[in-house]
């Protein structure tokens, strides 16, 4: 085999391609129910297999609660730096298809018990060292319980009214 052979193979393979197109678009049309099937099993295969890589990282969740101290005044820079943190701490974990981002995304959650606003992080187990590092001056970070309502609860938003308890 020379490659003039192999150039005159590839031209009339050219030469051929609009009936090479012709005959596999019968094929499609002929077995249509047999293409969407397949797709549309791949597609429910896909899914089925996300949902199960999710389900571990979303029982591994943790929160750390952060605190600010009565001196608490944070520059501009400190919250870019507590921003860019909370960044790194969803690339550490995410992959781009073995886990899905339900099981790596990083939530900020403002809470108020008693008076007092803290701010939660919840994350990953995973992404927890790239969360403990102090992101601001004059702030406690304190683990919340895996166990208590802490890590469960849901928020609720009152207005101008007051609890029952």
């Amino acid at each position: 085999m020379t490659t003039t052979d192999l150039i005159d193979g590839a031209i009339g393979v050219m030469q051929d391609f609009p009936g090479h197109v012709e005959r596999l678009g019968r094929w499609v049309v002929s077995n249509a129910w047999w293409v969407a099937l397949l797709v549309l099993g791949a597609g429910v295969a896909v899914g089925v297999i996300r949902w199960l890589l999710a389900r571990g990282p979303m029982a591994e969740r943790t929160a750390l609660e952060v605190l600010p101290t009565t001196g608490f005044d944070p520059k501009v820079e400190e919250v870019v730096r507590f921003g860019h943190q909370i960044a790194r701490a969803h690339k550490s974990v995410s992959r781009w298809l073995f886990s899905p981002t339900c099981g790596s995304a990083v939530r900020v959650r403002f809470t108020c018990s008693g008076g007092a606003l803290s701010m939660r992080v919840e994350g990953p187990a995973k992404a927890m060292s790239v969360l403990r590092h102090q992101g601001y001056a004059q702030v406690e970070m304190r683990p919340v319980e895996a166990g208590g309502l802490a890590a469960h609860d849901r928020p609720q938003i009152r207005l101008g009214t007051q609890s029952a308890s």
